[in-house]
């Protein structure tokens, strides 16, 4: 009975290898070049990238007394030095990412990889600010913080959500997404 099962199922497989959808479909799980472009996890850089900007916030945050001794225009050379490849690495992090391609191109996983890698970063994001908005207005409030200082805190904390949601995303899809052999 088994061997009639077994035959049954090859015969439909048979049946449809000379459409190429399988072929395409193992190509695009195994990672291998078939014509489309492949789009790269990146696992690392999205990372860096967000380490970098939180650095520059809890700077911000902190503000050391040596900060006040060291001329405004030299501190602002230095920090949008370490700022601009950051905001600039985003989008093209993006566009060659996972979720790169046009979502009308989605199959059924892809769709909701990305749905998931958005829901996963608007959460995250509404987590922080909800958290962190009334926490730094009770700070600045308490530690009697001068318009500056409350200034760049804010200015930075508007960075650090820009680069957030520019690659949560991107890196939630990058650990997810798994590249499978082509056996």
């Amino acid at each position: 009975m088994k061997s009639i099962i077994d035959t049954f199922l090859s015969k439909l497989d048979n049946s449809v290898r000379w459409t190429g959808i399988a072929t395409g479909a193992a190509d695009q799980m195994s990672g291998n070049s078939s014509g489309e472009p492949k789009y790269r996890l990146f696992r690392w850089m999205p990372i860096w990238s967000i380490v970098l900007s939180c650095a520059v916030f809890v700077i911000f945050l902190i503000w050391p007394p040596v900060l006040d001794r060291i001329s405004l225009g030299a501190f602002i050379a230095v920090l949008v030095s370490f700022i601009c490849p950051i905001v600039c690495m985003v989008p093209i992090m993006y566009a060659e990412g996972p979720l790169g391609k046009s979502s009308y191109k989605d199959d059924e996983r892809e769709a909701t990889l990305r749905k998931d890698s958005f829901l996963f970063c608007f959460g995250l994001l509404t987590w922080l600010n909800c958290l962190g908005q009334p926490t730094l207005m009770i700070l600045s409030h308490f530690q009697n913080w001068q318009t500056s200082h409350s200034l760049s805190v804010a200015a930075s904390a508007f960075v650090l959500n820009a680069i957030l949601f520019g690659c949560l995303p991107t890196l939630y899809a990058s650990w997810k997404l798994r590249q499978m052999s082509k056996e």
